[in-house]
């Protein structure tokens, strides 16, 4: 994750990615939509990642706000960020008073829980803001730390991406560690664990944006059908979602570590 050390100013200085910048304006969008239980040495995927890319929905309701924005109440310039540019988004979440950042490192919406995604419309307008901040509320709670198979959560809202099961399935390049042999629980792409187990998320809000509605395609995946290579092509079930993250490549490298382990 070298690219994290890569524009430092420009993560703490949103002026340098829109001209006289004065707000930003943060976002969450729910992506929770049930999905049928689990079954052991079932592949599993990331639940943000069974719906639509994210990025393409998000940045098209951000510009449509950012319409309204223009037309309703001022000429204003702006851009549009989600997961897209080295913004710090759970922080100014915090700040903007949408949650807090949980010993999991998700950002937790009180009642709501923290199957949310996140983005930003940065704009060269002051607006006022009633925002409040609010408190941490995780506790004494360690229910994600004591949940996570390879140990990766430091309980103060960090972890290791070396250890953690999203970070190495999607972002990491070369071969998996030896030692995480049996303790994968069947994520071919992200993990959703610290978050399955968090309170906050025992009744989470439904989101209401169809694009995020899990593909059936997905949640039954199947061993038998990542065996399969003419899913490289145009049948690809993944084509269009952000498991393509991984590249093809990285998720048959991913099959082939869970199909050497036993079921978790």
């Amino acid at each position: 994750m070298h690219y994290l050390t890569r524009h430092v100013n420009i993560r703490t200085n949103p002026a340098l990615l829109v001209d006289n910048a004065s707000t930003i304006i943060s976002l969450a969008a729910g992506y929770y939509y049930p999905i049928p239980p689990h079954t052991p040495g079932q592949p599993r995927i990331s639940r943000y990642a069974l719906g639509e890319d994210y990025h393409l929905t998000l940045k098209s309701r951000g510009r449509a706000l950012l319409n309204w924005i223009q037309k309703e109440i001022a000429p204003v310039n702006g851009r549009i960020f989600t997961d897209s540019a080295p913004i710090f988004e759970r922080e100014w979440a915090r700040r903007a008073g949408i949650g807090w950042i949980g010993k999991n490192g998700c950002l937790i919406i009180p009642h709501q829980g923290s199957w949310f995604f996140l983005a930003e419309i940065i704009v060269d307008r002051n607006f006022e803001t009633d925002a409040v901040e609010p408190l941490n509320r995780c506790g004494n709670c360690s229910r994600c730390i004591d949940a996570c198979p390879t140990h990766a959560l430091a309980g103060d809202g960090s972890m290791d991406p070396r250890k953690c099961i999203s970070y190495l399935t999607i972002e990491h390049k070369s071969q998996l560690p030896e030692d995480y042999r049996g303790k994968w629980s069947d994520w071919i792409y992200g993990c959703d664990i610290c978050q399955e187990v968090c309170p906050w998320n025992h009744k989470p809000a439904p989101s209401t944006i169809p694009e995020f509605q899990p593909r059936q395609t997905l949640t039954k995946l199947n061993r038998k059908q990542l065996k399969m290579p003419n899913l490289q092509g145009d049948e690809n079930i993944f084509k269009g979602t952000a498991v393509m993250r991984a590249g093809w490549s990285g998720i048959l490298r991913n099959f082939e570590f869970l199909e050497n382990n036993p079921p978790v």
